[in-house]
């Protein structure tokens, strides 16, 4: 869940690029200045002097502002500024309306907690004054819609609140935030902006500080770091298990390389990010049960829930380490994963420190361990490309991993995949930075289309595709989403996996009762999604492409004409694949 290295900020706040009248032009200016560039909101009553300053200032190109991009609905402009964090490593803005608004926003509020991405939420809050000052209450709203703690609602998910009191602490408030949010263990601040206090008159002196630095992540303690080489090194299986260390994209490269060159396999499971190239020798595959069978030394590099017992754990005799920016995830009640060490490091720190403490022990390490994980790893794709040629001469219905391999054929290596629960990682097969996300941690639905638009507008010459299930398309507020794709020209491709359900409800419920009274069908079904309605018409009402796919070989030829549409037409378009 680390990320690249902080984002410079620009050194001063004197650069302001203009004469600001109000503290919600002097608010807005920082923004800018401070790199900001884009303000996802989602308007209300508190947004009049925002509007007033826009309508003053914000002109073209050169415009002294963030570009504001408003969303028909919050869990919108949050996954879009999500998303755009994703492809840039810059934390990004957001705004929306007072207590409601922050209210529909805690979903995304909590995966932006739980994947650390650095996002200002700020919302508006109810006018402080009944009468009086420029400002004050002018709506009947404004007394039902005050509380008396807005940010109550989800201060345990974010590292910092507050509330901006006066226009003369803008930059010091707006600095303080973005530097929390930006350092390390990385995640969403929260600010609350009063009406009356936007309105105000800017303070003559505004932009006379600096920047705040944002801290260094930490380093891990050195003879951690050689404890660990000493145990990898001696492994006869030695395995490195990631989930989020991709999140930085910058670490693909050299855990190929440590990989590769110390004789260290990598295996992982509903990993978040892209870690290892799919095609890298020593990857034995996307499930941590026939390895853990064999390993003797793990390193879980980023990884929140490293393991379930239930199902399948390290052997007794293994050694276990745990790193990462936040190896016990102490922001999570309870997590009881055993390590023998636990190492506090950023993914990039580690990955170059155990390098070096490898190199002076690779002399020691066993040379048909190489062999061994080689062949493993040939097996592991032996036995993929047996599975896709057993899944493409079935008839039926439509599987998860038909689609996967339709995909996997018909997009190209730089296309960046957001996948919302149900894509089968393996037949894809994913080689680069920053071309696969999976749904964040916390689970909240809805994110992943609105996180693939985002990701289109700062990265508007990668083909952005967003697979989603249906139960995931419906959260997602598809009319708001396919909306902001027509009104801001973002061609994203949405495939919805469409099987009249949700999937996560009757799997648990298996899980728990196998055998159990849910199975004769007599009770009432909470599952059950039926009858759906034509999904491909919501792209198709905001210009886009849409088709409805039942048969497997109608796919493949669809898959290829949504693709046109996206890459040549510029249009969005949408699959909406019937499958079991």
């Amino acid at each position: 869940m680390t990320t690249q290295t902080a984002p410079r900020v620009p050194a001063q706040a004197a650069d302001l690029p203009l004469a600001v009248e109000t503290v919600a032009e002097a608010y807005l200016a920082l923004l800018r200045a401070r790199g900001i560039e884009r303000l996802y909101l989602n308007a209300g009553t508190d947004f009049a002097p925002i509007a007033e300053a826009y309508g003053r200032l914000q002109t073209g190109a050169a415009a002294p502002f963030p570009e504001p991009v408003p969303a028909a609905h919050e869990n919108l402009a949050i996954g879009m500024a999500h998303g755009a964090y994703l492809m840039t490593g810059r934390p990004q803005a957001v705004m929306f309306h007072v207590s409601i608004g922050t209210a529909n926003a805690v979903c995304g509020v909590m995966n932006a907690a739980r994947d650390r991405i650095p996002l200002l939420v700020t919302a508006g809050r109810s006018p402080l004054f009944e009468a009086g000052p420029l400002g004050a209450r002018d709506a009947r709203i404004h007394w039902a819609q005050e509380m008396f703690d807005q940010a109550g609602m989800l201060r345990e998910l974010v590292k910092w609140d507050y509330e901006l009191r006066d226009g003369r602490q803008v930059e010091a408030v707006v600095d303080r935030a973005l530097t929390l949010a930006a350092a390390e263990p990385r995640g969403p601040v929260y600010l609350t902006l009063p009406r009356e206090v936007l309105a105000e008159s800017a303070d003559a002196a505004i932009g006379s500080r600096r920047a705040l630095a944002v801290p260094s992540g930490p380093r891990a303690d050195a003879r951690a770091v050689e404890r660990l080489a000493e145990r990898l090194a001696a492994a006869a299986m030695p395995v490195i298990v990631a989930a989020a260390s991709g999140a930085d994209p910058d670490t693909v490269a050299p855990l190929a390389r440590l990989c590769e060159r110390y004789a260290i396999g990598f295996a992982e499971e509903h990993a978040r990010y892209l870690n290892l190239p799919a095609d890298h020798p020593h990857h034995l595959g996307y499930q941590l049960a026939p390895v853990f069978a064999d390993a003797d030394a793990l390193c879980f590099l980023e990884c929140d829930v490293p393991w379930m017992q239930r199902w399948a754990g390290p052997r007794a005799d293994a050694f276990v380490a745990q790193c990462g920016i936040d190896p016990i995830f102490a922001r999570y009640p309870v997590r009881g994963h055993r390590a023998d060490l636990s190492i506090t490091a950023t993914a990039a720190s580690l990955i170059a420190d155990l390098d070096a403490a490898l190199e002076a022990r690779a002399g020691g390490i066993d040379p048909a361990r190489r062999e061994r994980l080689a062949e493993r790893s040939a097996k592991v794709r032996r036995d993929l490309d047996a599975a896709r040629r057993a899944e493409a001469a079935k008839s039926g219905p439509i599987s998860r991993d038909f689609v996967a391999a339709a995909l996997a054929e018909v997009l190209g290596p730089d296309a960046v995949v957001f996948n919302e629960y149900w894509l089968p990682p393996a037949p894809l097969g994913r080689t680069q930075p920053r071309s696969y996300f999976f749904l964040p941690a916390a689970g909240g639905l809805g994110w992943g289309l609105s996180a693939a638009l985002g990701a289109k507008q700062v990265a508007p010459e990668r083909t952005v595709v967003a697979c989603v299930g249906d139960g995931a398309y419906l959260f997602a507020n598809p009319a708001a989403c396919h909306h902001a794709s027509a009104r801001y020209g973002l061609p994203v491709l949405t495939v919805v996996f469409n099987n009249s359900r949700w999937g996560a409800v009757d799997y648990a419920t298996n899980s728990v009762f196998p055998k159990g009274h849910w199975r004769s069908g007599r009770g009432p079904s909470l599952s059950d999604l039926a009858p759906m309605p034509a999904l491909e018409r919501y792209a198709e009402a905001s210009g886009g492409h849409g088709e409805r796919v039942s048969k497997r070989d109608e796919l493949l030829p669809a898959l290829r004409r949504a693709v046109h549409a996206v890459e040549v037409e510029g249009r969005q378009a949408l699959i909406n694949v019937l499958g079991e």
